[in-house]
């Protein structure tokens, strides 16, 4: 982090060392897991506890590996020489290795790297190549990968005024693309939105509820409605994925509905804070003057979003095609989606506002109840699990499940 080491820090020199005495690791105690173990998660020298985290990282890593030898080497044997095997291997290894560092990371510091995701996105294409998989799938999963969280994000700053996907997430969706296609891209995206809402609803129940404040404080049990609603909405996201997957489409269709009616119900039942979109709105009813570029009017916010809604709607239609092998019309729509997310955001300029900053306009904040819309939890790591399980399933996936695009 930045904050901890301004001008970065090199994970190679120095070597390993104590962080309490200085003293380097010796290479005889430098042995992943056994030397933690052996040396009972302590300094040899100075005694100072080391984290359990390296031994889970080191076991999760070795895990990793042994399924990627098992996936590739031994089923693997009928279909491919060794030589062949083997080199398959080192990719499903390398593609792990990639998954377990952006998780930690970002898991520790809500951070993932450019350091690491722009040269894997590279890295893992041209190594898709090596193993055989076509030049154009790489390309365009890598390109919607990037695209489809970023027109989430996007969509949803545009029409509330607040941050949501980082463009962290995108850069990792589209390292995923780059490797395992726009199926890969999908799969990843909506596993690990299931396993996140899951753990988020988790989160939330464990939560204690927050004490309204002011007139405006919502009935009791009125967060407990709210989560209950969540959680329908999420058991009707994994059945609707379930249904998809299995080819009952208009199952999939109404869990959707139900899905999407279960947020909107849980949102309003929230006692929140007015989101910065709603702020923004305000501000620019109050002090825009004409010629004011800084506070447009209502008319161009909803041009702006009306332009984002298509835009969302063509890179959608774009990972469709894709699925179906339609890598022209999927570049294309996704491109134009881009563009026309980009142009939305310039017609809608600077509206939004900082929540610290619009305090003052609440004469009597209410404070927030624990909310799934609220629950910060990374992304990261769901994306990669996600990711990484489909790798290792691909194969069966095909041969199980209607999957479009395998």
């Amino acid at each position: 982090p930045t904050d901890e080491f301004p001008r970065g820090r090199s994970v190679v020199a120095p070597g390993s060392h104590c962080f309490a005495c200085k003293t380097p690791i010796r290479w005889y105690d430098n042995v992943p897991m056994v030397s933690w173990l052996w040396l009972r998660g302590q300094c040899r020298t100075c005694h100072a506890p080391f984290s359990a985290r390296y031994l889970i990282v080191e076991a999760v890593t070795g895990v990793l590996f042994g399924v990627a030898w098992y996936a590739t080497v031994d089923l693997g044997v009928l279909f491919e020489s060794f030589d062949a095997r083997l080199l398959r291997f080192a990719v499903y290894a390398a593609f792990a290795f990639v998954m377990v560092v952006v998780s930690f990371i970002d898991l520790d510091h809500k951070l993932i790297l450019d350091k690491v995701t722009l040269p894997s996105i590279a890295m893992f294409y041209g190594l898709g190549l090596v193993v055989g998989r076509a030049w154009a799938p790489g390309l365009v999963g890598a390109l919607l990968g990037y695209l489809l969280p970023w027109t989430i994000g996007e969509i949803y700053w545009l029409v509330t005024g607040r941050e949501g996907l980082g463009l962290g997430d995108s850069k990792l969706l589209a390292v995923v693309g780059a490797l395992l296609g726009v199926p890969g891209v999908v799969a990843s995206l909506f596993g690990g939105a299931m396993v996140g809402s899951v753990i988020g609803v988790i989160v939330l129940l464990r939560s204690p509820p927050a004490e309204a404040a002011g007139p405006e404080a919502p009935a009791a049990g009125g967060g407990l409605g709210a989560t209950l609603l969540a959680v329908g909405a999420v058991a009707a996201t994994v059945g609707a994925t379930v249904a998809a997957l299995m080819g009952h489409y208009g199952v999939a269709g109404a869990g959707c509905v139900v899905a999407l009616g279960a947020l909107v119900l849980s949102r309003r039942g929230q006692a929140v804070a007015p989101d910065a979109g709603e702020i923004g709105d305000a501000l620019a009813a109050e002090a825009a003057a004409p010629g004011d570029a800084a506070a447009p009017p209502a008319g161009r916010l909803a041009i702006g979003r009306a332009l984002a809604l298509v835009g969302g709607a063509c890179v959608l239609l774009g990972v469709m095609a894709a699925l179906v092998r339609e890598d022209l019309v999927a570049t294309a729509a996704g491109v134009f989606g881009g563009g026309l997310l980009l142009a939305a955001r310039r017609v809608v300029g600077v509206v939004f506002v900082d929540e610290a900053a619009s305090a003052p306009l609440a004469e009597a904040p209410v404070a927030e109840a624990p909310s799934l819309m609220r629950t910060e939890l990374p992304f990261g790591p769901f994306l990669a699990a996600a990711a990484v399980v489909f790798l290792f399933a691909e194969p069966w996936l095909s041969v199980h499940l209607r999957l479009p695009g395998l």
